[in-house]
């Protein structure tokens, strides 16, 4: 599953976060700039990225080193939706499946929560795709903010498998980056 790969990831680009930690940062990057790993693990540095799970995300994509940062911004813009689709097709298989009445209501909140979220980052690739890379940010924030009503309803809750809070929580991280690094164009 994408948990374990992941993981497995994080382990496979410590050399990465070794050289982050080393590295100076440079705020004088432009949308052209081929990304490099020295560049990767700046961006990854910037706060409030876990810049643990960027350069994990990241570095193990054969891609993310073919891309200017232009390029890498529609990257993560694309990963990031494609995991909002798997997870609301998760989100509906829950609503179909539970066996607790409880939870029938707080899955379908996380379905609507996911719909938006994929509207708000389908939004963001349109900004970027135009250079608004302002916009992007905002979007992308929008995006997670979309899953604050899913969170809350699952909160506390017994019987919601571990994954989900979880991949919420990668999906948060996620948008996180989206919009970091959008915003760092925008500047």
């Amino acid at each position: 599953m994408a948990f374990s790969c992941i993981t497995r990831n994080v382990f496979s680009v410590f050399p990465l976060l070794v050289f982050l930690s080393i590295t100076p940062l440079s705020s004088s990057f432009s949308p052209s700039d081929k990304v490099t790993i020295g560049v990767l693990a700046q961006l990854c540095a910037k706060p409030p990225i876990y810049d643990h799970f960027c350069a994990g995300w990241l570095a193990p994509d054969p891609e993310t080193f073919t891309l200017d940062i232009s390029g890498l911004v529609d990257l993560v813009l694309q990963k990031t939706q494609l995991f909002a689709y798997k997870n609301l097709a998760t989100m509906k298989g829950l609503v179909r499946t539970t066996s607790d009445p409880t939870l029938k209501a707080p899955y379908t909140t996380c379905v609507t929560g996911y719909e938006s979220a994929i509207k708000a980052i389908e939004g963001a690739q349109t900004f970027a795709t135009s250079k608004s890379y302002k916009l992007a940010s905002q979007a992308a924030s929008k995006s997670f903010d979309s899953l604050s009503s899913c969170e809350a309803g699952l909160k506390g809750r017994r019987n919601v498998p571990a994954y989900v809070p979880q991949r919420n929580l990668l999906y948060g991280r996620m948008c996180t980056v989206d919009s970091v690094f959008s915003s760092f164009l925008s500047s």
